[in-house]
């Protein structure tokens, strides 16, 4: 079907489309917000395509690519880019106006590359990447929202949107959780001002960006010893002998603001564990330390480096990791593999050392259980993912309940001293 002749039907479903999502998540988008959504979860969308913007690639893939079967067919079959008015020339057009320069199409070599005809796949990809360049652009001195960009679009960190809600996967999210996630992940306000923070002198933004990173309350904390826990249920369902904060194995841990990494207070000769998860047996039969922190890239020291390349606050983390106080090459003398695992909060993405164990526990669960490797590689990044990003959910409706009692206290105050006035 021609694009240009069902517009009208194409624009009903996408605008029906964008009042289903609004209606269950209870929020509106804008125009940006709505392009964000319709990109693939790769890019940082929800994978909500526009059928109106995504429609001319399609009828154009698809007479590409019947093209030398008609010829067969019908010997007189004429190639009908060679009309301007035509309806193969139109979606052309329509496609060349939302691709940048280097991927126009052409009507004699409509690849650009080579004479195989031209998928919808590969259009709309550049489509969407199109799109998305349009929006940096548009933002283009936001450093938060460019960092936000890089961050979710990184390697894996949109996985938990395809992950099946399931209880006994551990991949359930309550509604108001998953409302805020999504928020967050499309860079809408979740506070519709900056207020102070119920827990620390800071200020809370309207994207919650400072509930990432907020040390007091113990959100943090929490987060940090759930995505442990849920480790370790991976290593022991693969067989691994996993022990949880193994102690006795170096000094003392680092200090971040006022507790210690692992939230902990006291004195730090007893809090000193390199090892979150201790496994006795890992790579070349040494045991193995496994690590855990979360970093946020939209923290001022790393925000400008973020907007850059959005792994830059995990690595950065990393490199601290491995050096501070010599953790790295204290375990090394001691004989144990220190792996630092890593994961930034804003976007949900992993550092590269995690991705490599995550493919070494999938090999060992899929000997284990017959599964297929990448199957048991997307449940493992899966759950981490939600179990992070709903922590953060958890982290910004905590602050966002106690606006709330105050919107609430000062309702119930005001409508007090009306009611005391005098007539």
């Amino acid at each position: 079907m021609p694009h240009h002749l069902h517009q009208e039907a194409l624009q009903g479903f996408d605008q029906a489309v964008q009042d289903c999502l609004e209606s269950f998540l209870g929020f509106s988008f804008d125009a940006s917000e709505m392009k964000l959504a319709s990109l693939t979860t790769k890019l940082v969308g929800l994978g909500l395509r526009s059928t109106t913007l995504h429609s001319p690639a399609a009828f154009y893939a698809s007479q590409t690519a019947c093209r030398s079967l008609c010829s067969q067919v019908d010997p007189s079959y004429e190639w009908d880019c060679t009309s301007e008015t035509s309806h193969t020339t139109q979606a052309l057009a329509a496609c060349n106006a939302v691709l940048p320069p280097d991927k126009q199409l052409s009507a004699d070599n409509p690849t650009n590359f080579t004479n195989a005809p031209p998928s919808q796949k590969k259009i709309s990809e550049n489509i969407d990447q199109a799109t998305l360049q349009q929006l940096r652009t548009s933002r283009q001195a936001d450093l938060h929202y460019q960092a936000h960009l890089n961050h979710t679009t990184a390697r894996g960190a949109g996985q938990w949107l395809h992950a099946t809600p399931s209880k006994a996967l551990r991949l359930n999210v309550h509604p108001q959780h998953f409302t805020t996630m999504v928020k967050r992940w499309l860079r809408v306000p979740v506070f519709r001002e900056p207020f102070n923070c119920p827990h620390c002198d800071d200020t809370v933004d309207i994207h919650g960006d400072h509930c990432l990173v907020c040390s007091c309350g113990g959100d943090r904390t929490k987060r940090h010893n759930l995505l442990r826990n849920h480790f370790f249920f991976v290593c022991q369902s693969c067989g691994l002998a996993p022990e949880l904060e193994r102690p006795g194995l170096l000094e003392p841990r680092p200090l971040v603001g006022a507790t210690f990494e692992n939230g902990l207070a006291g004195d730090p000769n007893q809090h000193r564990r390199p090892a979150d998860v201790y496994v006795p047996r890992w790579r070349r039969g040494l045991p193995a330390a496994f690590d855990f922190a979360v970093t946020s890239g939209l923290r001022p020291q790393v925000l400008t480096a973020a907007a850059l390349d959005g792994q830059a606050a995990v690595q950065q983390y990393e490199d601290f990791k491995r050096e501070y106080l010599e953790t790295q090459r204290l375990c090394e003398s001691a004989g144990i593999i220190f792996v630092p695992l890593v994961a930034e909060a804003d976007g949900g993405g992993w550092g590269g050392e995690a991705y490599k164990v995550f493919k070494e526990l999938a090999k060992l669960k899929s000997a284990l259980t017959g599964e297929l490797e990448n199957t048991c590689a997307l449940q493992i990044q899966q759950s981490l993912n939600l179990v992070l990003h709903r922590e953060i959910a958890r982290a910004i409706l905590r602050r966002h309940s106690f606006l709330h009692h105050e919107d609430c206290l000062h309702t119930v105050l005001s409508a007090t001293t009306t009611i005391q006035s005098p007539v």
